[in-house]
């Protein structure tokens, strides 16, 4: 009986942790959204959970930390969702959904929360971008090898150089997107980019279902 209630508490302990940490990231998310990263202190996450600063650094030992992990929750959301909506879906399908994916992810995100994290932690900015990078290069390579088995996609392709072009125009493209999206909206922008990188790698029967599916898919 004693065993048993011991593991009781420890469940209830590592439940309550849990549960606590995942409020405090949801919750600096949101206020990193709304004002910057710069703007909001830990005191006012603290206000906000009506928890102590020494609660606080029980989960995290410093702002810092608490960004990275929140980096690390917005990456592994994305990657979640886009794996959520692959399934019995062709290349083609897979493509444009990803491109629109990040097109739904960066609508979301704030200006203030990316333009404070490349000025203000710079370390952290460039490794979410290495790893963004690394996802996006690995998922093209894929879609595109499974293109080609398909019969979608031209068979000369040199992938390994096309991924490297798709994975840094795209970095390059939303950069500069975020930064000047009064000129060129999103969606101008993100159907600008499939129309372009679709027409770059279709064969003659990708370019079929292109035409017949096309404008459906990425107007949504």
């Amino acid at each position: 009986m004693g065993i048993l209630c011991s593991f009781e508490a420890l469940y209830y302990l590592c439940a309550t942790f849990t549960i606590m940490r995942e409020n405090i990231i949801q919750i600096a998310l949101s206020q990193f959204h709304q004002l910057g990263i710069r703007s909001v202190s830990v005191d006012d996450i603290c206000a906000t959970l009506r928890i102590s600063k020494k609660t606080f650094y029980q989960y995290f030992k410093k702002k810092e930390d608490l960004i990275e992990e929140i980096i690390q929750h917005v990456q592994q959301h994305f990657v979640a969702r886009c794996m959520r909506q692959q399934k019995d879906k062709n290349s083609i399908d897979i493509l444009i959904m990803n491109i629109r994916e990040i097109k739904r992810a960066m609508e979301k995100e704030s200006f203030l929360f990316w333009h404070d994290l490349k000025k203000y932690y710079p370390l952290l900015y460039s490794r979410y971008y290495d790893l963004q990078r690394d996802v996006v290069r690995t998922t093209f390579e894929q879609n595109i090898r499974c293109g080609m088995e398909e019969g979608y996609y031209r068979k000369d392709i040199d992938v390994e150089m096309l991924s490297y072009f798709h994975t840094v125009q795209m970095r390059h493209t939303f950069e500069a997107m975020i930064e000047d999206q009064q000129h060129f909206p999103l969606k101008r922008v993100v159907d600008f980019f499939i129309d372009l990188m679709v027409h770059l790698i279709v064969n003659e029967k990708g370019l079929k279902y292109l035409e017949e599916n096309y404008y459906d898919k990425i107007k949504k």
